[in-house]
């Protein structure tokens, strides 16, 4: 690479002036222009311009974003003026809760205060996998992570709460799709319903898709085989969680005449489980006829079912 005095035309450096202000990142210029990040710097500091900041802002910085944001300053310029990204100026002013004009706020608020089936089944799933979480001066976050191959289940939640919400690659790390949202009355409403208190809302223990929402993100449902030399399969199913949540599962199901399932500690939390006949009940009563469920184990809980219909004729 050679110094951008001998290769950068004066539009170039007006180019990486603009690109600089918009809150391009040093190293992505100096890459398009073939020139170090050094050189960029100097192109920047010799202009006035302050090269984004690495590390984040200070109490005080952030209000003040905030404050000239809402003073009617332009984005651009008010991450140009801090050293950071323009989306890191927006996820800052959109975590206060403070609309953006040109940003999609679709997002129903009240799609939990009602108890029919769909809002019951992401109720009880964002209760298995979901988190939701309070950090003072930013509005609550909702946020869920699934295996790349349940991406889809993500797009059927972003399509029930009718937003535009990025759903993120799938983490290197983790291996996870991630989707989050932020709402004061959602969050608010799954914590109200017994999201982390001891408490179950009793129209939620009562409801079928409530339970089928919480074994799609905590339990499993199989067909195995049974040691040779026999060539007879069997059904199992299985749920893991909090004690109070099972034992008001367990209570769902004795009302509806599956009996004498009982919930064992396991490592740190609680699981409940059965086989063959019990479970085959267990998996028709949450499944059959359902709406919405995770796509492949909807899949396995046909399959059992079917078998349960063949093996009473």
């Amino acid at each position: 690479m050679t110094s951008p005095r001998h290769r950068l035309t004066p539009t170039q450096r007006e180019e990486i002036l603009s690109a600089a202000t918009s809150g391009e990142s040093i190293t992505r210029i100096s890459e398009r222009y073939g020139v170090t990040r050094q050189a960029i710097r100097g192109i920047l500091r010799r202009r006035g311009v302050p090269a984004r900041r690495v590390g984040k802002l200070t109490d005080a910085q952030r209000s003040e974003v905030v404050n000239q944001f809402l003073g009617g300053a332009p984005i651009s310029r008010i991450a140009a003026s801090f050293g950071v990204t323009a989306p890191s100026v927006r996820g800052l002013v959109s975590r206060k809760g403070i609309l953006i004009p040109g940003v999609s706020h679709r997002l129903r608020h009240d799609a939990f205060d009602s108890f029919d089936s769909d809002a019951c089944y992401w109720i009880g799933f964002l209760f298995a996998d979901g988190c939701v979480s309070y950090r003072q001066g930013y509005m609550p976050q909702i946020s869920l992570g699934l295996a790349e191959r349940d991406r889809e289940h993500l797009v059927a939640l972003r399509d029930f709460l009718c937003c535009d919400n990025s759903i993120s690659p799938v983490s290197p790390t983790h291996g996870s799709c991630q989707f989050s949202i932020r709402s004061h009355r959602l969050a608010d409403r799954l914590i109200e319903l017994g999201r982390y208190k001891d408490v179950l809302d009793e129209r939620l223990a009562a409801s079928r898709d409530f339970w089928r929402g919480i074994v799609d993100g905590d339990g499993s449902l199989g067909i195995y085989n049974r040691p040779a030399p026999s060539t007879r399969s069997f059904a199992q199913f299985r749920v893991v969680g909090r004690r109070h949540i099972l034992d008001s599962f367990a209570e769902f199901l004795q009302g509806e005449g599956i009996v004498k399932l009982s919930v064992r500690p396991h490592k740190s939390i609680f699981t409940m489980g059965t086989t063959c006949g019990p479970a085959e009940r267990i998996v028709a009563l949450l499944y059959a006829g359902a709406g919405t469920a995770l796509p492949r184990k909807a899949e396995i809980a046909e399959r059992i079912i079917a078998r349960r219909y063949t093996s009473a004729r």
